[in-house]
């Protein structure tokens, strides 16, 4: 039995996705956006694109684009390899964890074309690639998880905490990393005893930037946004000087640096 891929217009339609009445079922059918949502209060705007021939989408508001399958990823929030599944079952030979990264996920840590033009030095180097990975998914779990923080204990401010975390999750749903809003809110609702390596540095993080913000005397929530961003990024070129990935950076040295920054960058969130 010979697998084939999904139409794309049963993927949205699986996801109740709503479409632009005239355009359903030509070429080119148009519907809401689930990803930006754009055009959620704007009736007569479909944004979101979908070429039913070439299985393809995009929406033309906020650049989301790929295939039928990486559409279903994002809009079931599944691993690639889950979906994949699906229609075409499972591997029967267990593959190195490298050659399971899809081209999104090999394409944010800089892997995607060098597969591209050399498969076999991709081969020689899926340790390589692997390690990269690993490092990506812990990083990228830091920072969320310190924003997650951030926005879970803001005070006296439901308006603006409900669209913070709207915004969060989606930010987490659109991440290369599957389930990555689970992991931070078990990581949250969890023991602090059982916390894992990244939420407990994603712990620290947070409060480096709050106290970050106590110094400067710059108490706002974007301020502690910034922040976040500001000493992971800091922290990550002094590892690199350092040639040593565990080592901590003082935080007196940290402040310094964010207070150096801010002073030439603007940044808005």
């Amino acid at each position: 039995m010979i697998s084939v891929l999904p139409s794309i217009l049963d993927v949205a339609q699986k996801y109740g996705l709503t479409f632009h009445a005239k355009s359903y079922g030509r070429k080119e059918t148009l519907c809401k956006c689930p990803f930006c949502r754009e055009d959620a209060r704007k009736p007569k705007k479909h944004y979101l694109s979908l070429n039913t021939e070439d299985n393809l989408y995009k929406c033309w508001f906020c650049k989301e684009a790929g295939g039928v399958l990486d559409f279903e990823v994002k809009l079931s929030g599944k691993s690639f390899n889950a979906v994949k599944e699906q229609y075409f079952g499972k591997v029967r030979k267990s593959l190195h964890p490298a050659y399971q990264l899809n081209p999104y996920q090999l394409k944010c840590i800089g892997w995607q074309n060098y597969k591209r033009i050399s498969f076999n030095g991709f081969l020689q180097k899926r340790e390589h690639v692997l390690k990269d990975w690993k490092q990506f998914v812990h990083d990228e779990l830091v920072t969320h998880y310190a924003l997650f923080l951030c926005i879970a204990h803001l005070e006296n401010q439901n308006e603006r905490q409900k669209e913070l975390m709207t915004w969060f999750i989606r930010k987490c749903w659109t991440s290369p990393i599957p389930a990555m809003y689970d992991q931070v809110q078990n990581a949250f609702l969890g023991r602090y005893e059982d916390l894992k390596d990244w939420a407990a540095e994603g712990t620290e993080l947070g409060r480096s930037a709050w106290r970050v913000c106590l110094k400067t005397m710059d108490i706002d929530l974007d301020s502690l946004f910034l922040n976040i961003l500001f000493l992971k990024a800091l922290t990550k070129i002094d590892d690199k000087k350092r040639h040593n990935p565990k080592r901590k950076v003082s935080q007196k040295k940290l402040y310094n640096k964010v207070k150096d920054t801010k002073r030439h960058v603007k940044i808005q969130i």
